[in-house]
């Protein structure tokens, strides 16, 4: 389950495209506020999806601490 885990580093957004870590969110000036709030919360959501099958996962802890931290900034 740790590939699955890494795989949840970055998020495919079917609109907006590949992010590589929450920051890049952030600075993506094609977005508004609301639309960066979106896809933090849906990159969110899948890394709960990873958290029920590997609980202790460090890589998807670390990405969602990062989350947390870029939609505090919003």
């Amino acid at each position: 389950m740790a590939n699955a885990a890494a795989n949840f580093a970055h998020f495919d957004h079917p609109q907006h495209g590949t992010y590589r870590n929450p920051e890049d969110v952030l600075k993506d000036s094609r977005l508004s506020d609301g639309e960066k709030r979106t896809i933090i919360d849906e990159w969110r959501s899948s890394l709960k999806h990873i958290l029920v099958n590997e609980p202790d996962a460090p890589e998807v802890e670390a990405v969602n601490k990062a989350l947390d931290e870029a939609a505090a900034k919003l």
